[in-house]
């Protein structure tokens, strides 16, 4: 199965205070790394999850590096926007009153037929337009 998942979803697998669902985060964690699962990321999606840490003033650098190097060896596909994904994310964007960033997780799922896992409110105000987009407490 192949799955979108945007930051809201991967900072669960590093912080556990005030999280919610963060069984649900991990267990995508470890199909993912048993194969049961694809994970798929615009290349955004580790600006997001790093600049999240980065503002947390009890994290060291050493900390944001370990986070940074579990990302990259969980081995998820990246997709790097061109110009069909870059418009098609233009186009979600103004329909949807959404940020281009948002809006390119919705393009990237929608561009790779995947199911589209977030928490973040403003994604999820879209699901009625893109049935492809869940709440990460409805992964099972």
């Amino acid at each position: 199965m192949d799955i979108v998942l945007d930051a809201s979803v991967a900072i669960k697998w590093f912080k556990d205070k005030d999280e919610n669902y963060i069984d649900l985060a991990l267990s995508i964690q470890v199909k993912k790394l048993t194969g049961e699962v694809e994970i798929i990321v615009p290349d955004l999606f580790f600006l997001e999850v790093l600049n999240a840490f980065l503002t947390k003033p009890a994290l060291t650098r050493e900390d944001i590096s370990n986070i940074k190097e579990s990302l990259l060896k969980m081995n998820m596909k990246i997709v790097y926007p061109d110009s069909k994904i870059l418009g098609k994310t233009i186009d979600i964007a103004l329909k949807n009153n959404l940020t281009f960033y948002d809006a390119l997780y919705i393009a990237t799922a929608e561009a790779n037929d995947a199911i589209l896992y977030t928490e973040d409110k403003e994604i999820l105000s879209s699901r009625k337009v893109y049935g492809f987009i869940r709440h990460i407490k409805d992964y099972s």
